[in-house]
């Protein structure tokens, strides 16, 4: 360590002190011969070092950089973490085990266009009304837009990217997202204006990496999914070089169908005979409302030898995507940038993958309504990384959220809650209850467009759903009469036991109704 003398007096002069400090001080620092240049010297001295410190106080404290993945048709449970023993995701496991794994986590709408919209407003779809089917089948308007999670964390002066699949129509005004049509032979994909390059909100992110529609697997010679790894790598890169913080969306198309893997990943499955899940019966398939087995379209499930074809496939996929996390992970070492960067992994739906003898998503039962989420935030202290945090969020406390770790006001339009005070206390809860809803029904037209004979007779899969700590309540409100189930989650995660008509929980059952009611008076347009 380099030592000077002031005043005749010798003074250890900090490490953090820059080397212009200590030039200036090595010109001044000597013994003086008058009062007068005695103080002008100590007066010098003293600005030098508040504002050196100064500028050490705010560097200790400055804002973090955050990455938010999203893959899309994501089980909650599709992780080595998770207990899965099959599955390979070596990345997303670190980022859990040094993290916090949030274990009830909810979505508010399991389908990709809607949830996608959900989780950067922070809003139900019945209140936002962006999505597929009726009654939500409107765009989000340039002004809801701008009360979006990415537009505030830019404003709160984030350097901003995002990459890969966008998901939902901005329009200068709110439209309707697609023409007319009643089912699903008459309508006509290509007036949805989800698939439009024109209703992408490129102007309001810093980097735009982003696709309109469902994109594709293969691009420019390379797996979509590495593809989007090089983009979220070159984004890091550029962000590098500012500076500001950065908030980067990688926005997977993995694992959604059509399931085309990577072959280097699809052969880690060659030699392994993965079992099926535990409810993929025909008697939990038997279980299910009339509904749901002759108006669901994933009403079916797989032969053996084709869940094996199916199963090796999505896992490689999400493999895959693993793989883009360890390599960001990486290149954020590289940059110096991994000790002050949050990283956040969920999905925008969950799947079947043959639970109840069912594939896809959309119905409002775990496999599809239950999400995964992760928050990695290298800041942590030691001792609460690891932790796994039971108080049942929804996935629209994601964007909440990320604006409290930018440090900027949450805006009023937004309905979720903040997950820090859950981090810093995983004792409390912060909802009585979570909801979500499903509006795909193949096209078919909203009880309220039928007259009074119609309706007698008339059923379709929308639903509802609210879960409170131990109960979760769907009803299926466009049947005649409505049907509805209640389950007892902590006890029969697998929903294979229906309480609705057992007299002894019917005090429960209405207090499930009444929650239900205060939630679509509150947020159903």
């Amino acid at each position: 360590m380099q030592k000077r003398l002031l005043n005749n007096t010798k003074t250890e002069i900090p490490k953090h002190l820059s080397s212009m400090t200590m030039i200036s001080t090595l010109t001044i620092s000597y013994t003086m011969n008058t009062t007068m240049l005695k103080q002008t010297v100590l007066i010098f001295t003293i600005l030098i070092s508040i504002n050196i410190y100064t500028k050490a106080s705010i560097n200790s404290k400055r804002k973090p950089n955050i990455i938010f993945f999203l893959t899309d048709d994501q089980r909650w449970d599709a992780f080595g973490f998770m207990g899965n023993k099959y599955i390979q995701t070596p990345n997303c496991d670190q980022l859990a085990n040094n993290g916090i794994i949030f274990n009830n986590t909810y979505h508010v709408v399991p389908i990709c266009q809607p949830s996608r919209a959900s989780f950067m407003l922070s809003q139900y779809v019945g209140t936002h009304q962006c999505g597929f089917d009726k009654p939500a089948i409107y765009s989000i308007s340039e002004a809801e837009f701008a009360q979006s999670y990415p537009v505030k964390i830019r404003e709160a002066g984030y350097f901003t990217g995002i990459v890969g699949k966008f998901g939902f129509p901005i329009t200068k005004e709110k439209v309707r997202n697609s023409a007319e049509y009643t089912n699903a032979q008459d309508r006509d994909a290509k007036t949805q204006l989800w698939l439009k390059e024109e209703c992408l909100p490129k102007e309001e992110y810093d980097v735009w990496y982003g696709f309109s529609g469902q994109g594709f697997y293969n691009v420019k010679g390379k797996h979509g999914t590495e593809y989007r790894g090089d983009q979220s790598i070159a984004f890091i890169r550029e962000a590098a070089k500012q500076e500001k913080p950065f908030s980067l969306q990688v926005c997977f198309k993995a694992p959604h169908s059509p399931f085309q893997p990577a072959e280097e990943f699809l052969r880690l499955y060659d030699d392994v005979e993965i079992p099926r899940y535990p409810n993929d019966t025909n008697s939990a398939n038997s279980l299910l409302p009339v509904v749901v087995r002759n108006k669901y379209r994933g009403n079916h499930g797989y032969s053996d030898k084709k869940y094996q074809a199916f199963i090796k496939k999505y896992y490689a996929l999400i493999t895959g995507v693993d793989h883009v996390v360890g390599r960001v992970m990486t290149e954020l070492k590289a940059q110096g940038l991994d000790d002050n960067t949050i990283i956040v992994f969920t999905s925008d739906n969950g799947y079947f993958c043959g639970s109840k003898g069912l594939s896809g998503k959309d119905l409002l039962y775990e496999e599809s309504a239950k999400a995964p989420l992760i928050i990695y935030d290298p800041r942590l202290p030691i001792k609460k990384r690891g932790t796994t945090i039971d108080a049942i969020i929804s996935i629209i406390d994601v964007a909440p959220t990320l604006l409290n770790y930018a440090e900027t006001d949450i805006p009023a339009e937004m309905q979720g809650k903040s997950l820090l005070p859950l981090i810093e206390n995983p004792d409390q809860e912060i909802h009585e209850a979570v909801y979500g809803e499903n509006n795909f029904a193949n096209f078919a037209p909203l009880l309220t467009e039928l007259d009074e004979r119609e309706k007698a007779s008339y059923s379709t899969v929308r639903s509802r759903f609210v879960r409170t700590p131990q109960y979760k309540y769907i009803q299926y409100h466009e049947c005649t009469p409505m049907v509805e189930e209640l389950w007892d989650i902590t006890a029969d995660p697998s929903e294979l036991k229906n309480l609705a008509d057992k007299v002894e929980y019917k005090h429960q059952l209405n207090k499930m109704r009444q929650l239900m009611d205060t939630f679509i008076h509150k947020n159903v347009k």
